[in-house]
């Protein structure tokens, strides 16, 4: 049975005492919402203009022995309960891309190397390393992880020199590893990546959910307070 249907018969003798007390002589919220159109036998069917059409969503047997107030009591309740939902998946979401933040930064690099010549007609040299992050490549990152580009882009880093500038330079072996360590770090980004997108998406679609059936609970609320319901 719908959750509408656990409310109480308590509201419904406070608004009779209400209604007594103002001399109205009959409140719609404690009106039966009475048989929908289409479903004849259950109980004589009432003007199908009573409620609006996307609202009747109980059984026919329910339907007939409920009130207007209960259902909106139930909306109410649902909206709440949806509400919920929405705040939950929008947390998880956020968390997603959080964390896309940081895996992207380890990912979203360029690097450079060459050999550095100096002195007195080029006799020293070295090998020089030098790394930047890229704003362009965290973007596409990012917006992978979200499900907005296809790739999430590809870092540029050289492969390590084989040698010196010179015999005796001892340096590239060490630009070497340099360039082994960030090639290890982007391609271990990489392959977090896919997790990330999935999880945002999952949270996406949760959120996207429960908006739809805020944004029906809250037209269905509308609608039976445009007709005098409150309860």
């Amino acid at each position: 049975m719908k959750t509408w249907m656990l409310i109480g018969a308590g509201a419904g003798t406070a608004f009779l005492g209400y209604g007594l007390l103002q001399g109205v002589p009959e409140i719609k919220a404690l009106k039966p919402l009475g048989a929908a159109p289409g479903t004849p036998g259950v109980l004589p069917r009432h003007d199908p203009g009573v409620i609006p059409t996307h609202t009747q969503e109980p059984d026919a047997q329910e339907r007939a022995n409920a009130t207007f107030c209960q259902l909106l009591t139930a909306y109410r309740q649902d909206l709440r309960l949806h509400k919920t939902r929405q705040d939950s998946a929008k947390s998880r979401m956020l968390e997603a891309l959080r964390e896309a933040e940081q895996v992207c930064d380890e990912f979203a690099w360029n690097a450079t190397w060459r050999y550095r010549f100096e002195g007195l007609f080029g006799t020293n040299g070295w090998t020089e390393f030098s790394k930047t992050r890229s704003r362009a490549l965290k973007t596409s990152c990012v917006e992978y992880v979200k499900g907005i580009a296809g790739d999430p882009g590809k870092p540029s880093i050289p492969n390590p020199p084989r040698s010196g500038a010179y015999w005796y330079d001892g340096s590239y072996l060490k630009v070497a590893e340099q360039i082994r360590a960030l090639k290890q770090q982007v391609e271990d980004a990489r392959a977090a990546l896919p997790a990330l997108r999935d999880k945002y998406a999952r949270a996406k679609a949760d959120y996207e959910r429960a908006g739809a059936k805020v944004a029906e609970l809250e037209k269905k609320i509308r609608d039976l307070e445009a007709q005098g319901v409150f309860c």
